[in-house]
């Protein structure tokens, strides 16, 4: 699967088959997905791997749209810790985009080994602490994993078109080669 195959296929899976993946295929995947970019090469991530479904039930209490986690055998919890030496990082949450950036990254490195994940929003002070996290880490996201109930493929009508999306120099400034008739009326806002 090349990068291209794997960003355009890649689902958010929510209905996961009982079966576990074997810790070294786990390791694989997060070993891949470290070579995330960070800010001055910080690698301000840490990762939790949750497999007490105790935990997850907790864990799915303060996750709005977090049910999947009661149906994963596993998560994953990216944490990040902050930035040292580098305050201005800090002050601007740089620590949580690169954890963003590193999940996005386990997603891809996951779905091209067959492994299903999403991303769940939480409430971090809750889940920091049921996850023991200390004060100067946060968790970003909490992803559930697993193999793949069902796949279903992404359709072109999905996605906005590319014409609503690209400006040139400012916001709204149309890029030169944008044909304004190719952009689908429902995408219009």
């Amino acid at each position: 699967m090349n990068v291209r195959e794997a960003i355009v296929t890649r689902r958010t899976v929510r209905e996961f088959k009982d079966e576990v993946i074997p810790d070294e295929l786990l390791l694989e995947i997060l070993e891949t997905a470290k070579w995330s970019p960070s800010p001055v090469n910080s690698q301000p991530w840490r990762f939790i791997v949750i497999k007490d479904k105790d935990t997850l039930k907790k864990l799915a209490e303060f996750a709005k749209y977090g049910a999947q986690l009661l149906k994963a055998p596993m998560a994953v919890a990216v944490v990040v810790a902050h930035i040292e030496g580098y305050h201005w990082y800090n002050e601007l949450d740089e620590n949580k985009y690169a954890g963003a950036v590193l999940a996005a990254n386990i997603m891809l490195a996951a779905w091209e080994k067959d492994v299903g994940t999403g991303w769940v929003s939480i409430e971090r002070d809750k889940v920091n602490k049921i996850l023991g996290v200390p004060a100067d880490h946060t968790v970003v996201t909490v992803m559930p994993m697993g193999y793949p109930v069902e796949i279903e493929p992404h359709t072109e009508d999905e996605r906005k078109s590319i014409e609503r999306m690209v400006f040139v120099e400012k916001f709204g400034e149309r890029f030169p080669r944008i044909d304004e008739k190719r952009v689908k009326e429902k995408w219009k806002k």
